[in-house]
Order: C-alpha cells, then structure tokens, then sequence
C-alpha cells in the first residue's frame, strides 16, 4: 500500500541520514537514566523536605506538651553562611542570660527549623503558625547577611503582655555580622533585648520595685563598662534603658551618685543628638534629664537646678502633644467632655423647663 511504502521510505532514509538503531537505543538508555536519577533526586528532596516537616512539628509538639511553669521561647535555626555556630551561639545566649534579666524567671528553650524569608509577609505568617502550634511565648529566627556591623539579623514574635499568636508583636534586633565580634558581653546584650520583648514591661522601670531596677541597672553599667566596641545604635538604647533604670532608683534611694552619673550621660547624648535619629530617644533622654535634675533638687535643692528640670520637661511635654496618638486620645477626651456637657445641660433644661 502507499501508506507502507512511504512509513519503509522515511525509516531507511532516517537511520542512514540521522541515526541507526544501536545509536537510537544508547540515546533512549541514556535518557532513561537521567529520567531515573532526576526522580530519584526529587523523591529524596521530597523525603527531605517531609522530614524537616515533622522535625518541626515535633518541636512545636514539644514545646506545646511542656508543663513546666515559666516562658517557652522556640529558636529556629538560622539562614545563611555559619548558620550551625550562629544557631549555637544564640542557643547558648538565651539558656545562660535570658533569665537573669526576666529576674530568674523559669525559661525553656526549644529548637526548631529554618524559617527563610526575613520579615516578609510568607515568612511572618509561617512564623505565626508555628508559634501558635508550639502555644510559645516567643519565636526568633535569624539571617546571617554578611560580616558588617548589622550582619548578625535576628527577627522575633513575642506574646509578652498577654497577647496571642495573631497578634504578637514582630521585632528585629540587629547583631554584628562577625562571629568573634560577638564575644565578651554580646551574648548578654542579645539576651536583655530579647526579654525585653518577652517581657515589655522592663522598657517602663516604674512598673517594678527599685530593688529589681537596681539589679538590672548593675547588669545594663557592667554591659556598658565592659563593651567599648558595642555598636552605637546597641549602646545608644541600652545606656537610655540605664538611665531610665537608675533614675527610678536613685529616686527612691536618694543616691546622688546615681544621679549625677545619669546627668552626665544624658547631657553627652543631648549634644550628640544628630547623631541619633530615633527622636523618641531625644524624648527619653529629656525625660530621664528633667527627672534626675527633679530629684537631686529634692535632696539638695537648687533653684537653677529645678529651672533646668523644667525646661528639659516641658521638651518632653511638648513632643508628647505634637505624637498623632496623643493628638487622638485629647480628641476623644475632648468630644467625651462636650457630650457629657450636652446631658448635663439637657438634664438642667428639663429640670428648669419640664422638657
């Protein structure tokens, strides 16, 4: 038929221009193989990737059956060059110094996997699921980007204030980049920043007794003493943290050492101001300035001395007003005072006029 004739045609004219049967049958066997190895590699990538999975549910598991009392704080591994000492060294940081500034509270730290992606909105809501399935109270992760100084990126979400896994507060702390850069006191500093957001309450000393606030006072000036190449960004909010600290309990102890000390490095960052741009530190520094100016006026007064207090107050007050929040909360209270006016006068209306 002109069909069978055709098909013999093209088959002898394509194995004597393009290819004869043995070299057809090595190139299908060979194509075989790849296909073999390329699903051998992706059983093994999916077996893998199944692994990690369990691995970091049962970490979440763990976490969540733990009934010991105290804080949960679930640490995933870091992403990037060094992640294995990076994981190790923030492991160590955190079981040896988180509790000496939540003032030996009970804490257990779990491990769990990487969780990639920074701070963007895939890796916070993957964060957040974890985080709810180990029913933690903190979950932190890191990046390590590079040797610089801000190298060393730790990100978290912390439950502290009662708050749940939806709403917990997401932080970033930023570590120098370089492993040796993070001896000395830097595990300390990693640790107070982080129970910190564990436990916002310390950025407020007023909300604990002088006693504790002279404890973590000695801990931020041992930190401050022994670290000369901290960051400034790092030491710029720990000394505000010192001062905010000690003020609450010179106050109360009338130790006019302290207070002086606190003038000292509050008047040095007033002047060096520019170089800071967080104005909420500005504030802070003013504040912890007019209080301890306030309170070394009370032991020993001093009528320049209040004057200064005064001044550096009234900066603080007036910054306050000009805050959007602040601007909406005197609006509320505001309209809260011209509607209870309103039945005030229409209950005298009523009374006087029988409306």
């Amino acid at each position: 038929m002109p069909v069978d004739t055709w098909f013999t045609t093209a088959e002898r004219w394509f194995e004597t221009n393009v290819v004869d049967a043995t070299e057809l049958a090595t190139f299908g066997f060979v194509m075989l193989c790849v296909l073999l190895v390329a699903l051998v590699v992706l059983m093994f990538s999916l077996l893998g990737s199944l692994l990690k999975t369990l691995r970091n549910a049962s970490g979440a598991r763990a976490a969540r059956n733990d009934k010991s009392p105290g804080y949960r704080v679930l640490v995933a591994r870091p992403a990037g060059k060094g992640a294995g000492r990076a994981w190790k060294w923030l492991l160590s940081a955190l079981n040896s110094h988180l509790s000496e500034f939540n003032f030996g509270a009970p804490l257990k730290v779990f491990r769990t996997g990487t969780i990639r992606g920074g701070i963007e909105t895939r890796a916070v809501q993957r964060a957040r699921r974890r985080l709810e399935v180990a029913d933690a109270d903190m979950l932190v992760w890191a990046d390590r980007t590079g040797r610089r100084e801000d190298g060393f990126v730790i990100h978290g979400l912390s439950r502290g204030g009662g708050l749940t896994a939806a709403e917990a507060k997401l932080f970033t702390l930023l570590m120098p980049g370089k492993m040796i850069d993070l001896d000395g006191q830097m595990p300390r500093v990693a640790a107070y920043f982080l129970a910190r957001e564990l436990q916002p309450a310390l950025a407020n000393p007023q909300s604990f007794r002088p006693e504790k606030m002279k404890i973590l006072s000695n801990a931020l000036a041992e930190i401050l003493e022994d670290s000369p190449t901290l960051p400034v960004a790092l030491r710029s909010r720990i000394e505000a943290d010192f001062c905010a600290s000690l003020v609450h309990v010179a106050e109360q102890s009338g130790d006019m050492d302290a207070l002086d000390h606190v003038i000292t490095l509050r008047r040095i960052h007033l002047q060096d101001i520019k170089s800071d741009g967080d104005t909420s530190r500005a504030v802070q520094a003013h504040m912890d300035l007019g209080r301890a100016l306030l309170a070394r006026a009370t032991n020993q007064f001093d009528r320049k001395t209040v004057e200064e207090a005064i001044s550096h107050l009234t900066k603080v007050i007036e910054a306050l007003q000009a805050d959007p929040t602040i601007k909406r909360a005197q609006a509320a209270s505001d309209a809260m005072y011209k509607a209870q006016n309103l039945l005030e006068t229409r209950k005298r209306f009523a009374v006087n006029f029988g409306g």
